[in-house]
């Protein structure tokens, strides 16, 4: 598989506390999907409407969540502790 998207600025350090980097292809493990971070909040940055609508899960908005651009192109808002490393890539 190979994935294109633009080269964008995107700063992390050893101490981050983020589990994802930006580029970084992931797997959503509810919804058996493939994507890769496009980028990142330190916490949940949407609408309460959204979130008692769609994270029926509840995941926790004071922990990071990601934009994920899908395989299909489509890019959806992700709790991190629903992602895990693509395991396709070992990263």
């Amino acid at each position: 598989m190979i994935w294109h998207f633009k080269k964008v600025m995107f700063v992390t350090d050893s101490t981050s506390k983020y589990k994802f980097t930006f580029g970084q292809q992931v797997h959503h493990k509810l919804f058996d999907y493939y994507g890769v971070i496009v980028a990142v909040d330190p916490c949940y940055k949407g609408d309460d409407q959204w979130y008692e609508i769609v994270a029926r899960s509840r995941p926790p908005k004071a922990k990071p969540w990601y934009h994920v651009k899908k395989t299909d192109g489509m890019e959806t808002y992700v709790a991190e502790r629903n992602l895990e490393s693509n395991p396709a890539t070992n990263n």
